[in-house]
């Protein structure tokens, strides 16, 4: 199987399954030898900061020399980010400037691609009608290539929930870890905290320690945190697991510029420096210094931490003009981008690009992040993410009127489909302001802006 068919046959499965269930991954899994078995496995689930939590302990577990393989979604330029293997200190300065490092190759993905739709197939010949998501076989070709590379450990990140998703399917993990929750993919989720963390929490396996985000550290009100927190507590009581929550009151953060920050961890007294912006990110960062611990040495865990990167997440794309492009794409992570910007703008203001997926409450999002009052909104540009379910630019401009109806001045707004164009015009309002550009909305729109400014840089250096 080709390269270019093996992901026309995983978009072809994208709408196989009906239901969500571990059946169908479970079935194919077992015709493939059940790869998983060989892997020692950090699981993440969460609403927000999967990602950088993943990044983080990755970082860890190879600052202390390990072979790591690093299970994502989505991508954010090729469909080869979602599964790689990085091993050593050296990888991780060589990722740091080549982001492709590690990724799987073509050829792999051809190859045992062929192998995971031939299993996959023979379900269907077997007269078996639910058959497996486009999910379910790309987690099983992770753990394909991740046992054929021998990976030492496997950083695997839940894709949607926990309790039904793909990667659930493994059976006792070396520790659990929930992110920061939030209110995203309700149709699958539930509509309430209490149902979202019963599925977050479905990752929770018995032997398994939990490190979980404290919620009343999240964007989230007070009464839903206490709901996740009662429910991620019964959970662990029942199957008598420990749990170690990490919030806020955990560090002492100890400077903060476009460069990084640096915090002092409570628990240990230890000194962490991190390249990554986000007011967030001390936590992410210690959540999974306390999953690695027991494997690693301390120094692994400073260096690991100090080291990590992770695209598309508060990136600086630029430095004059100064352009940040982050992958906010809830109301959650929208509130957590007002928090960052307020002590990034250093008094400028603030030019906005943005495109939104249909699916969002994209007028609550909107009105989060362009009528704060913590910095000033300059100027807004509405796109459209380069995908089917993309909201029109149009229609993100008439939910930023309603949504800015009472503010008492009017923000300079413009809409343009193409966001080439509409990153250009951006980048000039930005220019002519004296203000920062920030994009933000949606990790698939990220990835194409990543895109394009590099292009527009290379022409501005021909």
């Amino acid at each position: 199987m080709k390269h270019d068919a093996a992901l026309q046959y995983l978009a072809e499965t994208r709408d196989f399954s009906s239901d969500q269930t571990l059946g169908r991954i479970r079935e194919l899994s077992r015709r493939l030898g059940d790869p998983w078995r060989d892997l020692k496995v950090f699981h993440i689930a969460g609403t927000n900061g999967k990602g950088s939590i993943s990044s983080y302990l990755t970082h860890i577990l190879c600052a202390a020399g390990y072979r790591v393989g690093w299970y994502t979604s989505p991508y954010l330029e090729r469909f080869n980010e979602r599964i790689r293997v990085l091993q050593g200190f050296d990888d991780l300065q060589k990722y740091d400037q080549d982001n492709r490092l590690g990724e799987i190759d073509d050829d792999s993905i051809e190859r045992i691609m062929t192998r995971v739709s031939r299993a996959a197939d023979s379900m269907k010949e077997d007269g078996i009608m639910d058959l497996p998501s486009e999910f379910d076989l790309i987690t099983m070709m992770a753990f394909l290539y991740f046992r054929e590379k021998e990976c030492e450990y496997v950083v695997l990140e839940a894709g949607i929930g926990g309790r039904l998703d793909s990667t659930n399917v493994i059976e006792k993990p070396l520790a659990g870890i929930i992110a920061s929750l939030g209110y995203d993919h309700l149709e699958r989720l539930g509509d309430n905290m209490k149902s979202i963390m019963y599925e977050k929490s479905g990752i929770v396996k018995p032997g398994t320690p939990v490190y979980a985000y404290d919620p009343v550290a999240a964007m989230i009100s007070g009464d839903d945190a206490a709901i996740a927190k009662s429910t991620l507590e019964e959970r662990c009581l029942q199957l008598d697991v420990p749990l170690t929550w990490i919030g806020r009151n955990q560090f002492d953060l100890l400077s903060y510029t476009r460069n990084g920050q640096s915090f002092r961890a409570h628990a240990n007294g230890e000194t962490y420096t991190t390249k990554l912006l986000g007011v967030y990110q001390p936590i992410n960062a210690l959540l999974a210094a306390a999953a690695a611990e027991d494997y690693v040495s301390p120094d692994a865990v400073v260096r690991g931490i100090a080291a990590t990167v992770w695209p598309g997440r508060l990136e600086i794309l630029s430095q004059s003009p100064f352009v940040l492009l982050d992958g906010a794409h809830n109301e959650q992570g929208c509130r957590a981008l007002v928090e960052s910007l307020a002590r990034l703008t250093e008094d400028s203001s603030v030019v906005f690009l943005t495109g939104m997926m249909q699916d969002k409450d994209y007028k609550e999002m909107l009105k989060i992040v362009l009528s704060a009052k913590q910095y000033e909104s300059a100027a807004v540009i509405f796109t459209q993410v380069p995908d089917e379910r993309s909201a029109s630019a149009e229609s993100l401009l008439e939910a930023a009127g309603d949504a800015l109806a009472s503010e008492p001045e009017q923000l300079e707004m413009h809409a343009m489909s193409d966001y080439n164009k509409a990153l250009r015009k951006a980048l000039s309002l930005a220019q002519s302001k004296g203000a920062i550009l920030c994009v933000f909305g949606s990790l698939y729109l990220a990835g194409a802006i990543r895109i394009s400014m590099r292009e527009l840089q290379d022409e501005a250096c021909d």
